[in-house]
């Protein structure tokens, strides 16, 4: 078992080698494909807005047509690019490892739009405890709180990285821009986590820069990602869990 201690240690490590090769990625999680994430921003998008129109039972190119039409329009991309946006990522390879940024992919003018609603809740909170008196503090309490926690409404950014050792083994995903890591009796999950390339050429050109740094590593080609579940690194590890 390695310590945290020696994590850290390694970790620091990782941050202040000389970088081998870097590059970028603009791309969905790997949870699901930018084909599923439209048709899944369509469903739910378009949900209420049809359902307004049916029990409306609004005419053709009427008002309330084009307000559910509107209502559509804005619902599939808030969706789509606020709940489940694309991933920015900035990726660095030294010998230690791989050191990682990740943003989302949320247009700026999201967050200002976000900003501003916050100063109106603030000020329609201050009216109301001067209209409505004390008792307005029991409704309109909670909502400038939450107001003033949004008027700094700003893109997060979240770093990590993958420790690579001796022991690493690399998944190549074939006709895929993903590579997937994990080692052999390491109980930290300091080494294992998924990288993403923008090009199949990218990614042989990572292929060839950790095979020249870390000669010692397997690589091992997968048609699909849930196949590397059937090496031992991973047999390895449910063993440990049994015992």
């Amino acid at each position: 078992m390695i310590s945290n201690e020696t994590i850290e240690r390694l970790e620091e490590q990782l941050y202040t080698d000389r970088v081998e090769y870097n590059w970028e990625q603009v791309g969905p999680d790997g949870n699901y494909s930018p084909t599923v994430r439209w048709a899944l921003s369509l469903m739910i998008g378009l949900f209420l807005p049809t359902f307004l129109m049916i029990v409306s039972d609004a005419s053709w190119w009427s008002i309330a047509f084009w307000f559910c039409f509107t209502l559509a329009v804005m619902g599939v991309l808030i969706t789509r690019y606020l709940f489940i946006p694309d991933k920015h990522r900035c990726y660095y390879l030294t010998s230690m490892g791989i050191h990682y940024t990740e943003k989302d992919m949320i247009p700026d003018v999201a967050y200002q739009v976000v900003r501003g609603l916050a100063w109106v809740g603030i000020v329609v909170c201050v009216i109301a405890v001067f209209v409505l008196g004390p008792l307005a503090f029991v409704g309109a309490g909670g909502f400038a709180l939450m107001s003033f926690g949004m008027t700094n409404f700003r893109p997060s950014i979240n770093r990590s990285y993958i420790l690579i050792s001796e022991r690493t083994v690399v998944f190549d995903l074939e006709n895929d821009c993903v590579l997937s890591f994990e080692a052999a009796e390491q109980d930290v999950h300091a080494y294992g986590g998924n990288v993403f390339t923008t090009t199949l050429d990218q990614k042989q050109e990572l292929l060839a820069t950790l095979r020249s740094l870390f000669p010692s590593i397997e690589f091992v080609k997968i048609k699909r990602l849930k196949d590397k579940y059937k090496h031992p690194v991973y047999q390895q590890e449910e063993e440990k869990a049994a015992e």
